[in-house]
């Protein structure tokens, strides 16, 4: 009877737990800590502190550029001003030259002499205007991407929120795997939890198709993007905002002095002959205005694009998505690694 109760309680002894973490607890709470470790070195591997405030600064200054309305007025800004080229050029220029007794020669003469902002504006403008013209149908053509793009993360919530959402879900990554080895129930619950968010989340925003969306559009601008468009496009603006300037100020005039007519009158005959000019007379302060807006934006803004450009999106947001995958499986297996004596605990 003594031999029997002695081999039971021996055997008792053998199968009770020895206190320590299985070997697939271990490897649980191991990968939980490497998938946290995998998400911290994303998040400044990619400088998202850095890039996430360039993005979210460059997309507010384009946003009310990237509005149907405001292409669409852009468009006709510059059609405004290629028709103010080609009326003066073919038509208003012949028509005051011949008026003035002047011949075509003598006249262009006198422009670059007397009015020579207004002579290099419309020197100008053949190569200006489709300078332009590309740069607004490139913009055009990128708008479905870039709405895309500016819903990173949601429409409400700012990009730079993604590189704080990386960071912690890193670091609770890493709490949730020593709890994984400290403690299998509590740990293993958790690892779920997260892991379920960290896949859920990215999924349920769309996150994959937006920065895929991100990263189609960082490269389709690369090639355009650059300091020398920027620069070409701030000293056209410079040149057509002192065409319009002495043509207001000084031009029209002096063209009323030595035609013998008041400024109304000629204003008038303008109006009746050269409808491009009149009506440029009367927007073309309001296009300038805007033509500068839309270069400062790409000017303000360069600084920001280079510092995103040379991140891809997609593989940051898929290894959230991958970490969120390895911490929900090593949940499971922390459940199925606890000790049964610990069942309850």
């Amino acid at each position: 009877m003594s031999t029997i109760t002695a081999e039971s309680s021996a055997g008792h002894r053998s199968s009770a737990p020895s206190g320590g973490p299985s070997n697939l607890r271990k490897a649980a709470s191991l990968l939980t800590i490497a998938a946290g470790l995998v998400l911290l070195a994303s998040t400044f591997i990619n400088n998202l502190f850095a890039v996430g405030p360039a993005f979210e600064d460059l997309t507010d200054d384009f946003r009310p550029l990237l509005v149907q309305q405001s292409l669409d007025t852009a468009k006709d800004d510059v059609a405004g001003v290629a028709a103010v080229g080609d009326e003066f050029q073919t038509t208003m220029g012949p028509a005051l030259a011949e008026q003035m007794g002047l011949t075509p020669k003598e006249f262009s003469a006198m422009m670059d002499q007397q009015f020579p902002a207004v002579s290099d504006g419309m020197a100008a403008i053949p190569e200006v205007t489709p300078t332009f013209d590309g740069l607004l149908a490139t913009l055009q053509t990128q708008q479905p991407l870039f709405e895309s793009a500016d819903a990173i993360p949601t429409e409400n919530l700012p990009a730079t929120t993604v590189p704080w959402a990386m960071l912690i879900a890193g670091i609770l990554s890493i709490i949730v795997g020593i709890m994984i080895w400290v403690t299998a129930r509590t740990g293993a619950f958790l690892a779920l939890v997260l892991g379920g968010v960290l896949i859920i989340a990215p999924l349920a925003l769309s996150l994959p198709q937006k920065a895929s969306d991100a990263d189609q559009l960082n490269a389709n601008l690369q090639p355009v993007y650059t300091q020398e468009l920027v620069t070409q496009a701030a000293g056209a603006v410079t040149v057509l905002g002192a065409m319009g300037e002495e043509m207001q100020t000084t031009m029209l005039p002096a063209l009323a002095d030595q035609l013998g007519m008041s400024q109304d009158e000629l204003n008038a005959m303008i109006g009746d002959n050269f409808p491009a000019v009149a009506s440029a007379m009367q927007t073309l302060p309001d296009s300038m205005a805007r033509f500068q807006g839309l270069v400062g934006a790409f000017d303000q803004n360069l600084a920001n694009y280079d510092t995103i450009k040379s991140v891809s999106f997609v593989p940051i947001i898929w290894t959230m998505i991958g970490a969120g995958a390895v911490v929900f499986v090593s949940g499971a297996l922390a459940f199925v690694g606890r000790p049964r004596a610990y069942a309850a605990a």
